[in-house]
């Protein structure tokens, strides 16, 4: 009895079969003494569970029980010195297919060849999306070299690579189709209409188990799939017949019969529209079991973050005196008695066997199951672009890695930051050809390979100057004093072209508490220091930009304009004077995102409502969540403080009857940080507020409209600045003229009965 999965990849073993070869050499010399004389023969004869699964049994050959079979199918090593004379080979390609098996007992050398028909033909696909509009794609078809497939993406773009991976330029829906031609006469077409959404907001993913016994099939996607927490749908289905749908995150069945299976999984988005979907192929034997002291079983779980599958055989029976044989992608090795995590280099479908064996280590069993991968969980990538209109301001973009968690950047071999974001602006001052390299770090604290490319910069040359100062940090006693040698960092922020804010470089202090910025162009400047969690006043000091600020739009803007500029911090400080109280939350990006991670550095700050004072400050860690301890009584505000977003606090109350706060929990986007708990964002305003902008963007000028009550209006660019501000009284309408203004984002500081509402509009 053979159970499992027809749909396998393999892949050509001829790197290792020289290896092999070496080593059968080493072989034959030490098995002199044994049969000189061997005859190979085989028999290839389709599986009773599944005619497309031929059984090859070479127990007809004249060897010894010490010979080794080296397997070839159409011309290509497919298993190397396998020392059982059993396997199986599931064919999908139809036509003449060739198979070769040569023996190696001692010294004695012999093969065989037959030629098997299949008749079978179909170009049948899968498909997997994956945010930002990137798409897997992998087909029915395997084992056969001789298979090739064309693939149409139905966006002008086409590939004839075995399992392509393609990215859609736009959200839409596209034709897809596969044309599958092999050298036996089979041609076959197969195409399928998939909608590619191009946001992160809808990832459909999910992992399944199959009970080889019953034919229960579990699935769950509430912790890989990426989808809008408040309104969406899944929708599952079996064979193309909708089995489930609603907001359950879970999803079983019975099967009622062996054969093939597609599971797929189509998920919805706000507006309940399919936004994306996802297919798995699975198969089941029906549960037949032919020898009941025999059961080779196992189950395997894919881990999205590590890339890995984890194996679990306690389902097997094994005879007594016997054991179990793995074999994944051709290497073999025996069971360890317990579930393990396993790694796969190339992404789609593997080779995984696993072999019951009984006291004479003779096969009594074996079962394939299909495992499929999606690539792996550390490849560097990175792209560069100029920003427009500008020379010397360029993105670096190492977005298509999307299991790096941490991003270090290098320019001609010379470290320039690490951030979290795959994004990182930077602004070269001088003409020439710089190597730009980027090195990023998974989940597992691995680092990749470096992925570098070259930029030829095309830009003004500029007189450089250095930017420098001395960071003092409130001590113990509440005394200002310079800092330690590497207890602060301190970031030089740049408004790029765009009107994005983007640290540009960061240092650490000296021994003097000095940080030194050298070779800036003249430019308007922010700098921001936070100390190191090494430092002794570490928990006292709130993160502050130049001078006293701690939030990114009150920060004073320093115009380098002389040789040595000198610029002095003097960090605020939190008052902290210890209680029982204690904060915590996650902060993370987006309200569509199903798990709690941060993918930015977020600074928390706690405000006293009383003395509008800092009292402390708190950071995100790799998982988005944060704390504040030993809180006294008292009524405070948090603010989340991160580059280029507005902030709206929570306020909050400590006291003998609520001591704990544990889920005071925040959500970012582009616009705002804010409260996830608050039913208003950046992104809503316009159709919930009774403040209305018109047009936006905008470019000679826009109209205020106030359908509420009266308000003052603060205009404010990204630097702060107040570029306007006046009242409006209800049912007012005011047009302001923009056409002077600098192009980018601009924010509408709305205070109205006591309330702030911020803005976001663009003048283009």
């Amino acid at each position: 009895m053979i159970v499992g999965s027809l749909l396998l990849k393999f892949y050509s073993m001829k790197k290792i079969g020289l290896t092999f070869f070496l080593l059968g050499i080493l072989l034959w010399q030490s098995q002199n003494a044994q049969a000189q004389t061997c005859t190979a023969c085989f028999t290839a004869t389709p599986d009773t569970t599944n005619s497309s699964l031929i059984n090859l049994d070479a127990t007809c050959s004249n060897a010894s029980p010490n010979a080794l079979y080296d397997w070839y199918i159409d011309g290509a090593l497919y298993l190397s010195f396998f020392p059982i004379p059993y396997f199986q080979v599931p064919f999908y390609v139809p036509g003449q297919h060739i198979i070769d098996l040569v023996i190696y007992d001692g010294a004695c050398v012999d093969s065989a060849t037959q030629v098997l028909n299949i008749t079978n033909c179909s170009a049948g696909f899968t498909t997997n999306q994956f945010s930002g509009g990137v798409v897997f794609f992998y087909p029915n078809y395997y084992v056969s070299t001789s298979a090739t497939c064309q693939w149409d993406f139905g966006d002008g773009n086409t590939s004839n690579t075995g399992y392509p991976m393609h990215t859609y330029a736009a959200p839409g829906t596209y034709t897809v189709c596969c044309i599958l031609n092999t050298f036996g006469g089979c041609s076959d077409t197969s195409c399928q209409s998939i909608t590619v959404t191009g946001t992160a907001n809808c990832d459909a993913n999910f992992y399944y188990n199959i009970d080889p016994f019953t034919g229960g099939v579990s699935a769950e996607a509430g912790l890989t799939s990426v989808y809008n927490a408040n309104n969406y749908s899944m929708n599952w289905y079996v064979n193309g017949i909708l089995s489930q749908q609603g907001a359950f995150t879970g999803f079983y069945t019975t099967l009622v019969a062996s054969g093939n299976y597609e599971l797929k999984l189509v998920l919805t988005d706000t507006n309940m529209n399919a936004c994306d979907s996802m297919s798995e192929l699975i198969y089941w034997n029906g549960g037949i079991i032919s020898n009941p002291g025999c059961y080779p079983c196992f189950s395997s779980t894919y881990n999205s973050t590590l890339d890995s599958l984890y194996f679990d055989a306690s389902c097997s029976i094994v005879p007594i005196g016997g054991s179990l044989l793995w074999n994944i992608n051709g290497t073999s090795f025996p069971d360890p008695g317990n579930g393990f995590m396993q790694g796969f280099p190339t992404i789609g479908y593997q080779v995984v066997a696993l072999y019951a064996l009984d006291s004479n280590n003779v096969v009594c069993d074996s079962l394939f199951q299909p495992v499929y991968t999606y690539g792996a969980p550390c490849v560097s990538c990175l792209s560069v672009t100029q920003s427009v209109g500008s020379t010397s301001d360029y993105i670096f973009d190492g977005a298509c890695n999307a299991a790096a968690v941490n991003y270090s950047w290098f320019i001609d071999n010379s470290f320039v930051a690490t951030t979290n974001s795959p994004q990182f602006y930077y602004s070269f001052t001088q003409s020439g050809s710089y190597s730009v390299c980027l090195q990023t770090m998974d989940a597992l604290g691995t680092y990749c390979n470096q992925s570098c490319t070259t930029v030829v910069v095309s830009t003004p040359t500029v007189v450089q100057y250095t930017l420098s100062g001395v960071i003092q940090a409130v001590d113990s006693f509440y005394n200002y004093t310079p800092v330690g040698n590497g207890d602060a960092k301190v970031y030089l922020i740049k408004l790029m072209t765009g009107g994005i804010l983007n640290a540009i470089d960061s240092t650490t202090t000296d021994a003097t508490g000095r940080y030194t910025f050298s070779n800036k162009p003249i430019d308007d400047y922010r700098i921001k220091v936070a100390l190191n969690p090494g430092s002794p006043n570490y928990t006292t000091n709130i993160p502050t930009y130049f001078t006293a600020a701690y939030m990114w739009y009150n920060a004073q803007v320093v115009t380098l304009f002389a040789n040595t500029y000198n610029k002095d911090i003097f960090m605020n400080y939190g008052a902290n004077m210890g209680g029982s109280g204690f904060i915590g939350g996650n902060v993370f990006l987006g309200s569509n995102k199903p798990t709690r991670s941060s993918n930015a550095d977020v600074t928390l700050i706690l405000i006293d409502q009383f003395t509008q004072l800092p009292v402390a400050y708190a950071k995100t860690n790799a998982n988005g969540d944060y704390s504040f301890s030993n809180v006294p009584y008292g009524v405070y505000k948090i603010y989340g403080e991160l580059l280029n977003r507005a902030s709206i606090p929570e306020n909050i109350e400590i006291s003998a009857t609520q001591l704990t706060l544990s889920n005071k929990n925040f959500v970012y986007n582009d616009n705002v940080i804010k409260p996830t708990n608050m039913s208003l964002s950046v992104n809503e305003v316009d159709d919930l507020a009774t403040l209305s902008i018109s047009p936006n963007p905008a470019q000679e000028s826009f109209s205020l409209v106030n359908s509420g009550s009266s308000r003052t209006l603060q205009i404010l660019d990204l630097t702060g600045r107040i570029v306007q501000q006046f009242e409006m009284k209800p049912s007012d309408r005011k047009t302001i003229d923009c056409s002077r203004w600098n192009k980018g984002v601009y924010f509408v500081n709305d205070l109205e009965g006591g309330k702030r509402s911020v803005y976001k509009m663009l003048v283009n």
